[in-house]
């Protein structure tokens, strides 16, 4: 720890490691070095301590690659002598509980200090105790200097009721153990309201707590946030969606003086996204349509490369290769059957050598168009979450209308649909006639077994 007088800690959060995203090896890369860069620049700030709220790892199932990407970072730590309190995150757990847990592992081997909280019989909160030849597993706070810092780890919807228990919990270990000048709680979940359609805990819900806690520094949500200059969510690292690309990801660095706790946001150094949005309203062949990808996406080049020129984008000095999602919306004017994506994406990557083009196709024709307008009421049951057609609802809702028309189906128009959908994958497919012509009899006698196999 620092002899100064102040003291800094940093807060960082959803380092994900392990997430190969599209199965490209550089996103598996990048996930390592936005926490490795993070871990570089708080310890050149020269932070105290540092504080992780969830999400270490990618996937329950870490392998060794993995597991040694994240030493990787906190040794970063370690060289300046920087202690780590970490909690466990939704996908922090083991697929399969064995003794010891990746994070319980590098607990052990003195790489962080794992807290969370005991719902159990006992203590709720137990100290850290560094000196002790039984090392443990996990604790329950650890005091930096005048600074207490508790963890509870992800237990989902569970935590709503458990927050009564972590207040009184705090409290106890309070009164056991001394007054600490300050207190630091880590959580992990979502806040409800802090991003567009996804529940999380009522912010209400927390009040309690702010009566024993200075600084809650909460992950989960990807999103850097603060609610009332005490709750921090200093967002992931890196991308994990394209809707999380607008967000202010990074760490904190919070500074602790006689007026209390002061944080800074700091913006992580990523790999950029890049969006092409793409209009086929007017292109009556694929040939002009083609063409017009190629004026879009000259248009577009700067504005890319503007982005890609900023200091957090930048790896090493040089431009680093974006990801790039195309997205296709309009009205086709042809046959969907002629849209050859591939050569979109073509064009793309010739303009702007992206390490990945993710294509998101919302363009509808005018055949789709007339059948929704045909389908009337049940049209709100095929439209997408971004106010696109769903092909496949759209297909079902036209499967089940057919079977719906015909009285002797009325009661079994659901199965009747799914079997005609069916029929007709064996069919694009190229099945043999026969087997596809056992199928359709084998479900008839099933669904309609009174009929006595009356038409076979």
């Amino acid at each position: 720890m620092s002899s100064k007088q102040n003291t800094t800690f940093a807060h960082v959060s959803d380092a994900h490691i392990g997430h190969r995203q599209y199965n490209v090896k550089k996103r598996l890369d990048d996930m390592q070095l936005s926490f490795l860069s993070a871990a570089s620049e708080a310890a050149d700030q020269g932070v105290d301590f540092a504080v992780f709220s969830g999400d270490l790892f990618h996937n329950k199932d870490v392998d060794a690659l993995t597991l040694s990407d994240a030493e990787k970072c906190l040794d970063r730590f370690q060289e300046e002598d920087i202690p780590v309190a970490a909690i466990q995150g939704n996908h922090d757990d083991n697929l399969y509980k064995e003794d010891l847990n990746w994070l319980e592992y590098l607990h052990q081997r003195g790489k962080l200090i794992l807290l969370e909280a005991n719902f159990d019989d006992g203590e709720t909160f137990e100290p850290h105790e560094p000196d002790s030849t039984e090392r443990g597993t996990s604790a329950g706070f650890v005091d930096f200097g005048g600074i207490r810092v508790f963890g509870v780890q992800y237990i989902g919807r569970g935590l709503e009721n458990r927050l009564g228990d972590v207040v009184e919990g705090i409290r106890a270990a309070n009164e056991r153990y001394g007054e600490p000048e300050h207190t630091v709680l880590l959580g992990h979940f979502g806040i409800e309201g802090q991003v567009p359609k996804m529940s999380g805990l009522e912010y209400s819900k927390l009040e309690p707590l702010r009566d024993v806690v200075d600084y809650f520094g909460v992950g989960h949500l990807h999103k850097q946030y603060s609610i009332a200059d005490w709750v921090y969510s200093p967002g992931s690292l890196e991308v994990h969606n394209i809707r999380e690309d607008s967000n202010d990801l990074g760490y904190y660095t919070v500074e602790v003086n006689d007026d209390g706790l002061d944080p800074e946001h700091h913006l992580a150094k990523r790999r950029p996204f890049f969006t092409v949005e793409f209009s086929v309203d007017g292109y009556e062949d694929p040939e002009s349509l083609e063409g017009g990808l190629e004026d879009r996406v000259e248009e577009l080049v700067p504005k890319l490369r503007e982005k890609q020129d900023r200091e957090i984008y930048r790896g090493g000095g040089d431009r680093r290769q974006p990801v790039v999602y195309l997205r296709l919306t309009g009205l086709l004017e042809f046959s969907r059957s002629r849209l050859d994506v591939d050569t979109l994406q073509s064009i793309v990557e010739e303009a702007m050598d992206p390490v990945h083009i993710q294509v998101r196709d919302t363009t509808e024709t005018k055949d789709a168009i007339s059948i929704l307008e045909e389908i009337g009421e049940g049209r709100a049951e095929v439209i997408g979450e971004h106010g696109q057609i769903d092909r496949d609802k759209l297909e079902v809702k036209v499967f089940e209308q057919l079977a719906e028309s015909h009285p002797e189906y009325g009661e079994e128009s659901s199965e009747v649909a799914g079997l005609l959908r069916s029929v007709k994958s064996d069919i694009l497919s190229e099945e043999p006639v026969d087997a596809v012509a056992d199928v359709i009899q084998g479900e008839r006698r099933e669904l309609f077994a009174d009929a006595g196999g009356e038409g076979e």
